[in-house]
């Protein structure tokens, strides 16, 4: 059995799965853009028009000819213009109503706000008197202000978002050329576990993992390609691991990865795989595998073995497996979430030998800590709004700065 010095840490760990998903060769597939959320982006896109297309006004007001000297200048009103209509032609010694979006006309540099003029008509013809001196260019959005043609909008390994598809059909983007959905299988192993609905007998528990996983995995977007349930059985587990290698690009397990006599996810992968690292610096989750499973074909299906407890489940998956998926469906950007200072509402006078993350929620400034940190109680992952991630070693008193981790950092 390791010592806890032993045990890898936590980043270690990450880092040598992200290399490791760096390394394989994704498949891509063309995708409309209105079908295109949570996927990642496989080629550059590279805009082939100004955003925006034309100059145009940023607000309700009226275009000029710049003078340094407007203020309480009078002017006629010789046009009105609006956007979706060609740009004008800006007479003389006049101003141009102009609305939002409209293209500034030609001859005009200004757009001064309505809130700054009066207007009144006198024999038919409508005239401003200006009340403050504007500024050069005021309230114009030049051609190109936000993206300019030829920029380079999203690298490859961008994973599209609400605000990344609205930003591609601003550039008129139909279609974007992404990296396949990942293909994931789902096991749950113990001969505890029952499923939802089942009236639970003696010893038994419902299985929480397995709908856990699921849920999480579907906000990667990926494909579910089997979640079962496995009693501990060496030769059941063999059989279905080997079965979920044929069609799989990642097993996910649960449970199995301990040292009891009824943990047989170790022994197994030694007969049809390979284990990679077992067992990691982090509290709850210290069980955990990485291997790989040899399919009947010779291929390596990469795995990773979570703790059998709810809660580790949980905080292994958010820290451990989340950034190692989202590489390995070719993201590149933003794989690991990013921690705040912020003081601590609680004290902790022991040093661990491993990293914890402490379910807490933010109050009133402070950190407070959910009172049932049990690895087996999934309670505190409803509850809390992110992890106080306390370092191996280090002992915290009330009013510390701890290292805040949002749960919509990771999530989102």
């Amino acid at each position: 059995m390791p010592s806890q010095s032993s045990l890898l840490p936590v980043d270690q760990l990450i880092n040598r799965l992200i290399d490791h998903a760096q390394q394989i060769s994704l498949e891509r597939e063309s995708c409309s853009i209105n079908d295109a959320l949570g996927y990642v982006l496989a080629e550059p896109i590279i805009s082939t028009i100004n955003v925006p297309p034309f100059d145009n006004s940023a607000m309700d007001g009226y275009a000029l000819a710049w003078q340094p000297d407007l203020l309480d200048k009078a002017f006629p009103i010789s046009q009105v213009t609006q956007a979706g209509q060609v740009s004008c032609h800006l007479q003389p010694n006049t101003v141009v109503r102009i609305l939002t979006g409209a293209p500034i006309p030609q001859g005009a540099d200004t757009v001064i706000m309505q809130e700054n003029i009066t207007c009144n008509t006198m024999d038919g013809v409508s005239n401003i008197l200006i009340h403050a001196q504007p500024k050069l260019d005021d309230n114009i959005r030049r051609a190109g202000q936000d993206i300019a043609k030829g920029a380079t909008v999203f690298p490859v390994g961008t994973r599209i978002g609400a605000a990344e598809i609205g930003l591609l059909a601003s550039l008129g983007v139909e279609h974007v050329l992404v990296y396949r959905p990942l293909r994931i299988s789902v096991i749950a192993t113990g001969d505890e576990l029952v499923s939802a609905g089942t009236t639970l007998a003696d010893g038994q528990i419902y299985n929480s993992n397995s709908p856990l996983l699921v849920a999480l995995l579907k906000k990667l977007h990926v494909r579910i390609v089997r979640s079962a349930q496995v009693p501990d059985q060496p030769e059941k587990l063999k059989e279905v691991l080997q079965l979920a290698a044929t069609d799989s690009d990642v097993i996910l397990t649960t449970g199995g990865a301990s040292v009891g006599d009824a943990d047989h996810l170790k022994n197994v992968l030694m007969q049809i795989g390979r284990i990679e690292n077992w067992k990691i610096a982090i509290k709850p989750g210290k069980p955990l595998v990485w291997g790989e499973v040899i399919s009947s074909s010779g291929k390596t299906i990469p795995l990773i073995g979570l703790p059998g407890n709810p809660q580790s489940v949980w905080v292994t998956f958010l820290i451990v497996v989340l950034p190692y998926l989202k590489s390995l469906q070719g993201q590149r950007t933003r794989l690991l979430s990013q921690t705040i200072k912020v003081p601590a509402g609680f004290t902790r006078s022991k040093a661990q030998g491993r990293r914890e993350y402490l379910r807490v929620q933010l109050v009133d400034g402070r950190l407070i800590p959910h009172p049932t940190q049990s690895s087996g109680a999934l309670m505190s992952a409803s509850w809390a709004d992110g992890f106080a991630v306390i370092e191996v070693g280090q002992v915290v008193t009330e009013g510390d700065l701890v290292d805040y981790l949002p749960m919509f950092g990771l999530l989102g």
